[in-house]
């Protein structure tokens, strides 16, 4: 690897990477990365929209084995689910990402004792198109429900397993994540304007139809929590304690993350109080769907992505809830939405913590060195990277960061 018949980029990444993970993490020598004279215009190496490839058809034929790992043997309840009534603080108008401020003390430790595992690919479909990168270290693979159970009780693991197996043989990790609702351009092959199964709303399930035609549930429904439990029993009886699964994202909203919606919609609360919306409702909804994930997995960790979380307003009901909540169980975090110049405030860094872009840098006009920079200085487990953004022009930051988790070539 340190061959003097390397490359003179990559001879400058290993040169840059030599000051090893604690100069890393200050971000100083990001900074210092200097901009490679004569690079080529960026190489798309994998690209951010969903995958044009159809996915394999549903396998249930095997739906009730199971791979090594442990069903819950515990009740899928909700013991601990917290009163309506608001807590003390008051809410203000809630930030739809986590509170910038000054990084709070308890985060000097990477990832409260978890060491960093590197750099993993994130967005543009379920692709295996970077497993032997040796720079990535790993996958978020995305999926929804309605992908996964589209007949009650009848599950479809093979989508997961065909998509894990690339990953698994080169060595590598993924993360998995199943939502029951998303935006209807995410993931057109996947059909993520309907996340949730057709048989759960035949069951007296309602829903709202956004702008966009994406169909998002009555979540607080007694019916689709029911349906939920049941399927994350399965979900976590075939995967939890899988050694190639780094974390499973709890999955409560829009995408997965903690918000019910997030479309730029002028209407957007009358819309969900059609269907009988409270903050009270979807923070019981909340505080359910927690337990049943941290009930199921037990080897497994599951981090929770956290947004603005209530659209109605109340006060007492912000971001800082959810995330006070979540750390009080020892639940992972995962910020969607590192930037340059932002960080975060406790008690964010008292548990692990995953670290995602929140976009591409062709989207946001950032550039990867400066995303890294603050993503690294989070201390996180691993770095979610669109895959827009793995290219050979950012071979040299992304190199850099991912010989601090020991992987890289």
């Amino acid at each position: 690897m340190r061959s003097s018949n390397q490359s003179p980029v990559r001879r400058r990444a290993v040169a840059y990477a030599g000051g090893a993970l604690a100069a890393v993490l200050t971000g100083t020598a990001l900074y210092a990365l200097p901009h490679l004279a004569g690079a080529s215009p960026t190489t798309r190496i994998a690209d951010t929209a969903a995958s044009g490839t159809p996915s394999a058809a549903c396998d249930t034929s095997s739906s009730a084995s199971a791979t090594p790992g442990t069903p819950s043997a515990s009740p899928l309840n909700s013991p601990d689910i917290d009163s309506a009534t608001p807590s003390g603080s008051p809410s203000g108008s809630a930030s739809a990402t986590p509170t910038v401020s000054t990084p709070a003390s308890s985060s000097s430790a990477p990832s409260a004792g978890h060491p960093f595992q590197g750099v993993y690919a994130f967005s543009g479909g379920n692709t295996s198109d970077l497993a032997a990168d040796p720079d990535v270290a790993g996958r978020s693979l995305v999926y929804y429900w309605a992908q996964l159970e589209p007949q009650q009780g009848r599950f479809c693991w093979n989508l997961v397993d065909q998509d894990m197996k690339p990953w698994v043989a080169a060595g590598k990790k993924v993360v998995l994540r199943v939502s029951a609702a998303g935006w209807a351009k995410w993931d057109t092959a996947a059909d993520s304007a309907h996340g949730t199964p057709s048989w759960v709303y035949a069951q007296g399930v309602k829903s709202v139809t956004e702008q966009d035609g994406a169909v998002m549930p009555q979540y607080w429904n007694p019916a689709f929590e029911s349906d939920l439990d049941a399927f994350l029993a399965a979900f976590a009886a075939r995967y939890d304690g899988n050694a190639a699964v780094s974390a499973v994202d709890i999955s409560l909203g829009v995408g997965g993350e903690s918000k019910a919606d997030s479309e730029k919609n002028p209407d957007l609360l009358s819309l969900w109080q059609s269907i009988g919306y409270t903050d009270e409702l979807w923070w019981g909804y909340a505080q359910h769907t927690i337990t049943t994930y941290t009930n199921a997995f037990h080897r497994t960790p599951v981090a929770l992505m956290p947004d603005k979380t209530f659209i109605g307003g109340t006060a007492g009901y912000d971001e800082s809830r959810i995330v006070d909540y979540a750390v009080a169980k020892g639940i992972w975090l995962q910020d969607n939405g590192v930037v340059p110049g932002r960080s975060l405030s406790a008690p964010w860094g008292q548990t692990p913590v995953v670290a995602e872009m929140r976009g591409a840098t062709d989207e946001t006009g950032d550039n990867l060195a400066d995303d890294l920079k603050a993503a690294v200085a989070e201390h996180p487990v691993f770095i979610l990277v669109f895959t827009s953004d793995i290219t050979d022009a950012n071979r040299a930051v992304l190199h850099a960061v991912a010989v601090t988790a020991g992987t890289g070539g």
